[in-house]
């Protein structure tokens, strides 16, 4: 049953990552059904751009939808979870078995082809051919390896797809055909009921299509039989005037009504700018960028009042205009995409009741929705759980979650960790975090005045921890505020060991983050500046750029000493050394496992030498046997610091470990 699960969230994993990648597709479209509109009503047409010109190129751009939609969803899966897979031959198998099933449904010459029509096959056939693809190479790995050993990586891959691709291409093809056929998938179903019916199953449907990234009403209408919605229900009025004028607002789900309930309610910063970046649109019926930018599809919290919403503006106007008389309407053509307010009043001859009856839905529509908004933006913004976190830390400064992702990433990160970065946050909201102190020996002066700050979490049963949420944190760009809440408690510690007379040396590690916010490294020279603090630098995103030694010289100026962590793994490297402002290093425990051979040794002596001739303190981290001790000691050295002298240990036990420490 979890393997089910698994599957399932990978594939609307999947298919929300390819449809995020086409929204600039999906605003051009916009754009241009809005320009034509425009050009339309101002009488800019001519001789050399004809309506008809426009028109052709609204189609061509509808007519590629399904085919950028099988060409997405093929590279997502082989570059998300199938990266064995060459993505460029994975794309041509997709779209040459979803052109093909096209052909056969249709049962058309392929010179009198048009556009292909369904997107469900568009979302289908890439989803079964990138598995049965993925499996087979999988099978065909070993045979792929020995050919690599005789021929070139492009010449074995073409040799090892060959089979696969051709078996898969008739198999799927036939699967698809025939369930095409039957289904007469591409024929219009022609529904023999009354036009409010059907315009009231359209107006479900269309808004339930969206939670797939579909298209609802171009899908609908492109396989129901709609004409009959044409007839007038009233004189002067069909049923797609009363869907436009009553039902929706702005755009399917009543547009509207959830960007008015956006500004009212959001807290997430993200989720506000969409607001206003889609308004200019909504105001004329086009919602793609707010379905889109938020996003609706795949959205189990925002998908009930998108579907609720219309539904409810049916209902209400259907039985207003059916029971009622005071409404009637005018022959003005009045273009879909006309402003709300204004098409209603244009529709029936400034009828005052009716205005006001079509803001009243606006407003029951705004409503219904911010509940659900305020819902959604407090579960899936990493902006409030960064303010709540820095509200929780009592960290006045004002905190901005800078994360320089593009929007595209940034919604694709957002949708997989979210959950776990609000559990991260719930779990640190506990008041479970303390700060433990790890003795840093100064061999060269038998003493122990310096340590370093490390951050614990207490556990449900009271044990003392490692916190094992670092990444996660840094990943979700919260790194900078566990930062600052370290910083204020050492600063506490500091102050109460000084009414004691105790001075001892502390460091802080910092991450990338901060390092590379001017804000945040002036907030710490405030905070810290007169007391007896260096810095360590945690190099895991990037090993060098122009912010983060800005900045370290910034720290340099205000006295503090730099130290580089984890010196000879990760992204550290000697240009380091040279670039950076450093005063410290500390040899990583992995250098040190080295040691155990002869090779590992002379790399451990010359990174000494190195280190001392750049007039660099040393640091040995991670000692923890005393035949390790014995076989690095040299003259070189100043500190040593491992489990061979002390874990960390709590605030209340540093002072009394200092005073009584001795390496004799």
């Amino acid at each position: 049953m979890n393997n089910i699960k698994i599957i399932f969230l990978q594939i609307v994993d999947v298919i929300r990552a390819s449809f995020i990648s086409l929204v600039p597709y999906y605003i051009l479209y916009s754009f241009l059904l809005l320009a034509i509109e425009i050009l339309k009503n101002t009488n800019s047409f001519n001789s050399v751009f004809t309506l008809k010109d426009a028109q052709n190129i609204v189609d061509l751009i509808t007519f590629l939808i399904p085919i950028l939609i099988n060409i997405s969803i093929s590279y997502h899966l082989a570059s998300i979870y199938y990266m064995t897979l060459s993505r460029f031959l994975t794309i041509i198998l997709s779209l040459s078995i979803y052109l093909s099933v096209e052909v056969i449904v249709h049962q058309t010459n392929i010179n009198s082809y048009n556009a292909p029509h369904s997107i469900i096959l568009a979302i289908l056939i890439p989803l079964l051919s990138a598995y049965l693809l993925a499996k087979i190479i999988e099978i065909l790995h070993e045979y792929q390896n020995k050919l690599n050993n005789v021929l070139s990586r492009n010449i074995t891959t073409m040799i090892v797809y060959i089979i696969p691709f051709t078996f898969i291409f008739f198999v799927v093809t036939f699967i698809f055909s025939g369930l095409g056929i039957y289904l007469n998938m591409g024929s219009s179903i022609v529904f023999e009921i009354q036009e409010s019916l059907l315009l009231f199953i359209r107006t479900i449907v269309s808004s339930f299509l969206w939670f797939f990234g579909i298209h609802g009403i171009n899908f609908f209408d492109s396989i129901v039989n709609v004409k009959s919605l044409n007839n007038f229900m009233y004189p002067n009025f069909n049923y797609y005037d009363f869907f436009n004028l009553f039902v929706i607002f702005g755009g399917i789900g009543s547009g509207l009504s959830l960007v008015i309930a956006i500004f009212i309610a959001s807290k997430d910063k993200h989720t506000s700018f969409i607001g206003k970046m889609s308004l200019p649109f909504v105001i004329f019926n086009i919602n793609e960028i707010l379905i889109f930018g938020i996003p609706i599809f795949m959205n189990f919290s925002l998908m009930i009042p998108f579907i609720f919403v219309p539904v409810i503006n049916f209902i209400l106007s259907y039985f207003l205009l059916s029971y009622t008389h005071f409404i009637t309407f005018s022959d003005t053509f009045v273009p879909w995409t006309t402003p709300a307010i204004l098409n209603i009043y244009l529709a029936t001859n400034g009828n005052l009741l009716a205005v006001l009856f079509q803001v009243f839905l606006i407003i029951l529509g705004t409503l219904i929705y911010i509940p659900f908004v305020k819902k959604y933006t407090k579960s899936q913004s990493s902006t409030l759980s960064l303010e709540n976190l820095a509200r929780k830390f009592d960290i006045t400064t004002s905190i901005e979650a800078k994360q320089n992702i593009k929007f595209y990433e940034a919604q694709s990160f957002l949708v997989k960790s979210h959950y776990k970065i609000n559990k991260i946050i719930e779990k640190i909201n506990q008041n479970n975090l303390i700060v433990y102190y790890q003795p840093k020996i100064n061999v060269q002066k038998n003493n122990c005045n310096e340590f370093e700050a490390l951050l614990r979490i207490r556990d449900k049963y009271g044990n003392i921890k490692g916190p094992d949420f670092i990444l996660d944190i840094e990943n979700s760009g919260m790194s900078s505020i566990l930062d600052i809440w370290v910083c204020q408690e050492v600063k506490k510690d500091l102050d109460f060991w000084a009414e004691r007379n105790f001075y001892p040396d502390v460091s802080i590690n910092l991450f990338p983050h901060t390092l590379e916010d001017k804000n945040y490294i002036n907030q710490i020279i405030k905070m810290l500046k007169k007391y007896n603090v260096h810095f360590e630098i945690i190099e895991r995103r990037s090993s060098l750029n122009k912010k983060i030694v800005e900045n370290l010289k910034l720290l340099k100026e205000n006295n503090f000493k730099i130290s580089l962590d984890d010196l000879g793994i990760g992204f550290t490297n000697f240009s380091m050394l040279y670039e950076m402002p450093l005063d410290i290093v500390k040899i990583d425990k992995k250098i040190i496992e080295f040691t155990n051979t002869t090779k590992g040794l002379v790399l451990y002596n010359n990174i000494c030498h190195l280190c001392i001739s750049l007039n660099l303190q040393i640091v040995l981290e991670g000692v923890e046997t005393k035949e390790e001790y014995e076989r690095l000691m040299n003259k070189d050295i100043n500190f040593i610091q491992g489990w061979y002298f002390s874990k960390a240990i709590p605030f209340n036990e540093v002072e009394s470990f200092s005073k009584n420490f001795s390496l004799n």
